[in-house]
């Protein structure tokens, strides 16, 4: 399996906690890693000289992993979500029980909503219940539009971690989920992609606090991943680097500041982020 992340080095200035925009950002590729209980060791980090999406090119320059801070490993131009997309989700859902979808629920968060590992989920000031949403992300590799469920799998670049924050009373009550769902850290992302993975049984686990508060496994949702590629193609051009969020397991949890949150996905690794209150 190859892992591809977005970092910056230490040792050339911090950065920032955004997706994108970062001018020392650069792209790297991770091979035989040893991830043992989602803790990664031992990685070396080799640069790339552009996104590897359509293909990679190594600089041959390369340092340890302990030396660099990882970003969002992808700064997509659209973040596609779908909702009740795990039966165990149909009878915990927060705004009420629902009945299973003839199709998969798309919804839109926004790019900047999107941190990386470590950086903080911010709680808007006037938000009053906010809960974390673990979730197998899906990174497109290639342009698609209109393509097969049979075909998706082509298009598909890798997989990783994400977490769709979403604040319960704005869902309940606003004619959109633009704040709910879209904003500013409600978009947790990585902390790699993953590819070669048998995205058709990976492992999810969300942890607060330590504690596992959803465990899951992707044979169990209702939409597979290629098909949730191919709807979403029907109306929506994904270009490489888009993002798909295929759903959360079970019951979700509130969180608080000074909370931790953290998505495992199998052979992805560990995204985790502290909770603040935002300003």
């Amino acid at each position: 399996m190859t892992a591809y992340i977005r970092y910056v080095a230490l040792d050339g200035g911090e950065g920032d906690d955004r997706g994108g925009g970062d001018d020392r950002a650069r792209w790297g590729v991770i091979e035989d890693e040893v991830v043992a209980d989602g803790v990664v060791e031992d990685g070396y980090v080799e640069e790339l000289a552009a996104p590897p999406f359509e293909g990679e090119v190594r600089t041959g320059r390369g340092r340890p992993l302990d030396q660099v801070r990882l970003l969002a490993p992808t700064t997509p131009s659209k973040v596609i979500a779908v909702g009740l997309n795990y039966r165990s989700h149909l009878d915990n859902n927060p705004l009420g029980r629902r009945e299973a979808p003839p199709a998969p629920g798309l919804f839109a968060k926004l790019p900047s909503s999107i941190v990386g590992p470590d950086a903080p989920i911010r709680i808007p000031p006037d938000a009053k219940i906010v809960h974390v949403e673990g979730e197998v992300v899906v990174v497109i590799g290639r342009r698609a539009r209109n393509v097969s469920p049979g075909e998706a799998d082509d298009f598909i670049f890798g997989v990783t971690a994400g977490n769709d924050v979403s604040e319960r009373v704005w869902q309940r009550n606003d004619l959109q989920w633009l704040r709910a769902k879209g904003s500013d850290s409600f978009g947790p992302l990585g902390p790699r992609i993953a590819t070669g993975a048998d995205w058709s049984d990976l492992r999810l686990r969300t942890r607060l606090n330590g504690r596992v508060v959803q465990d899951a496994r992707t044979r169990d949702l209702i939409f597979s991943i290629p098909e949730i590629v191919a709807y979403t193609s029907r109306y929506v051009t994904l270009l490489p680097g888009d993002v798909i969020y295929t759903g959360t397991p079970g019951k979700t949890a509130a969180i608080s500041p000074r909370d931790r949150v953290e998505v495992e996905v199998e052979g992805v690794g560990v995204l985790a982020n502290p909770v603040e209150a935002g300003l």
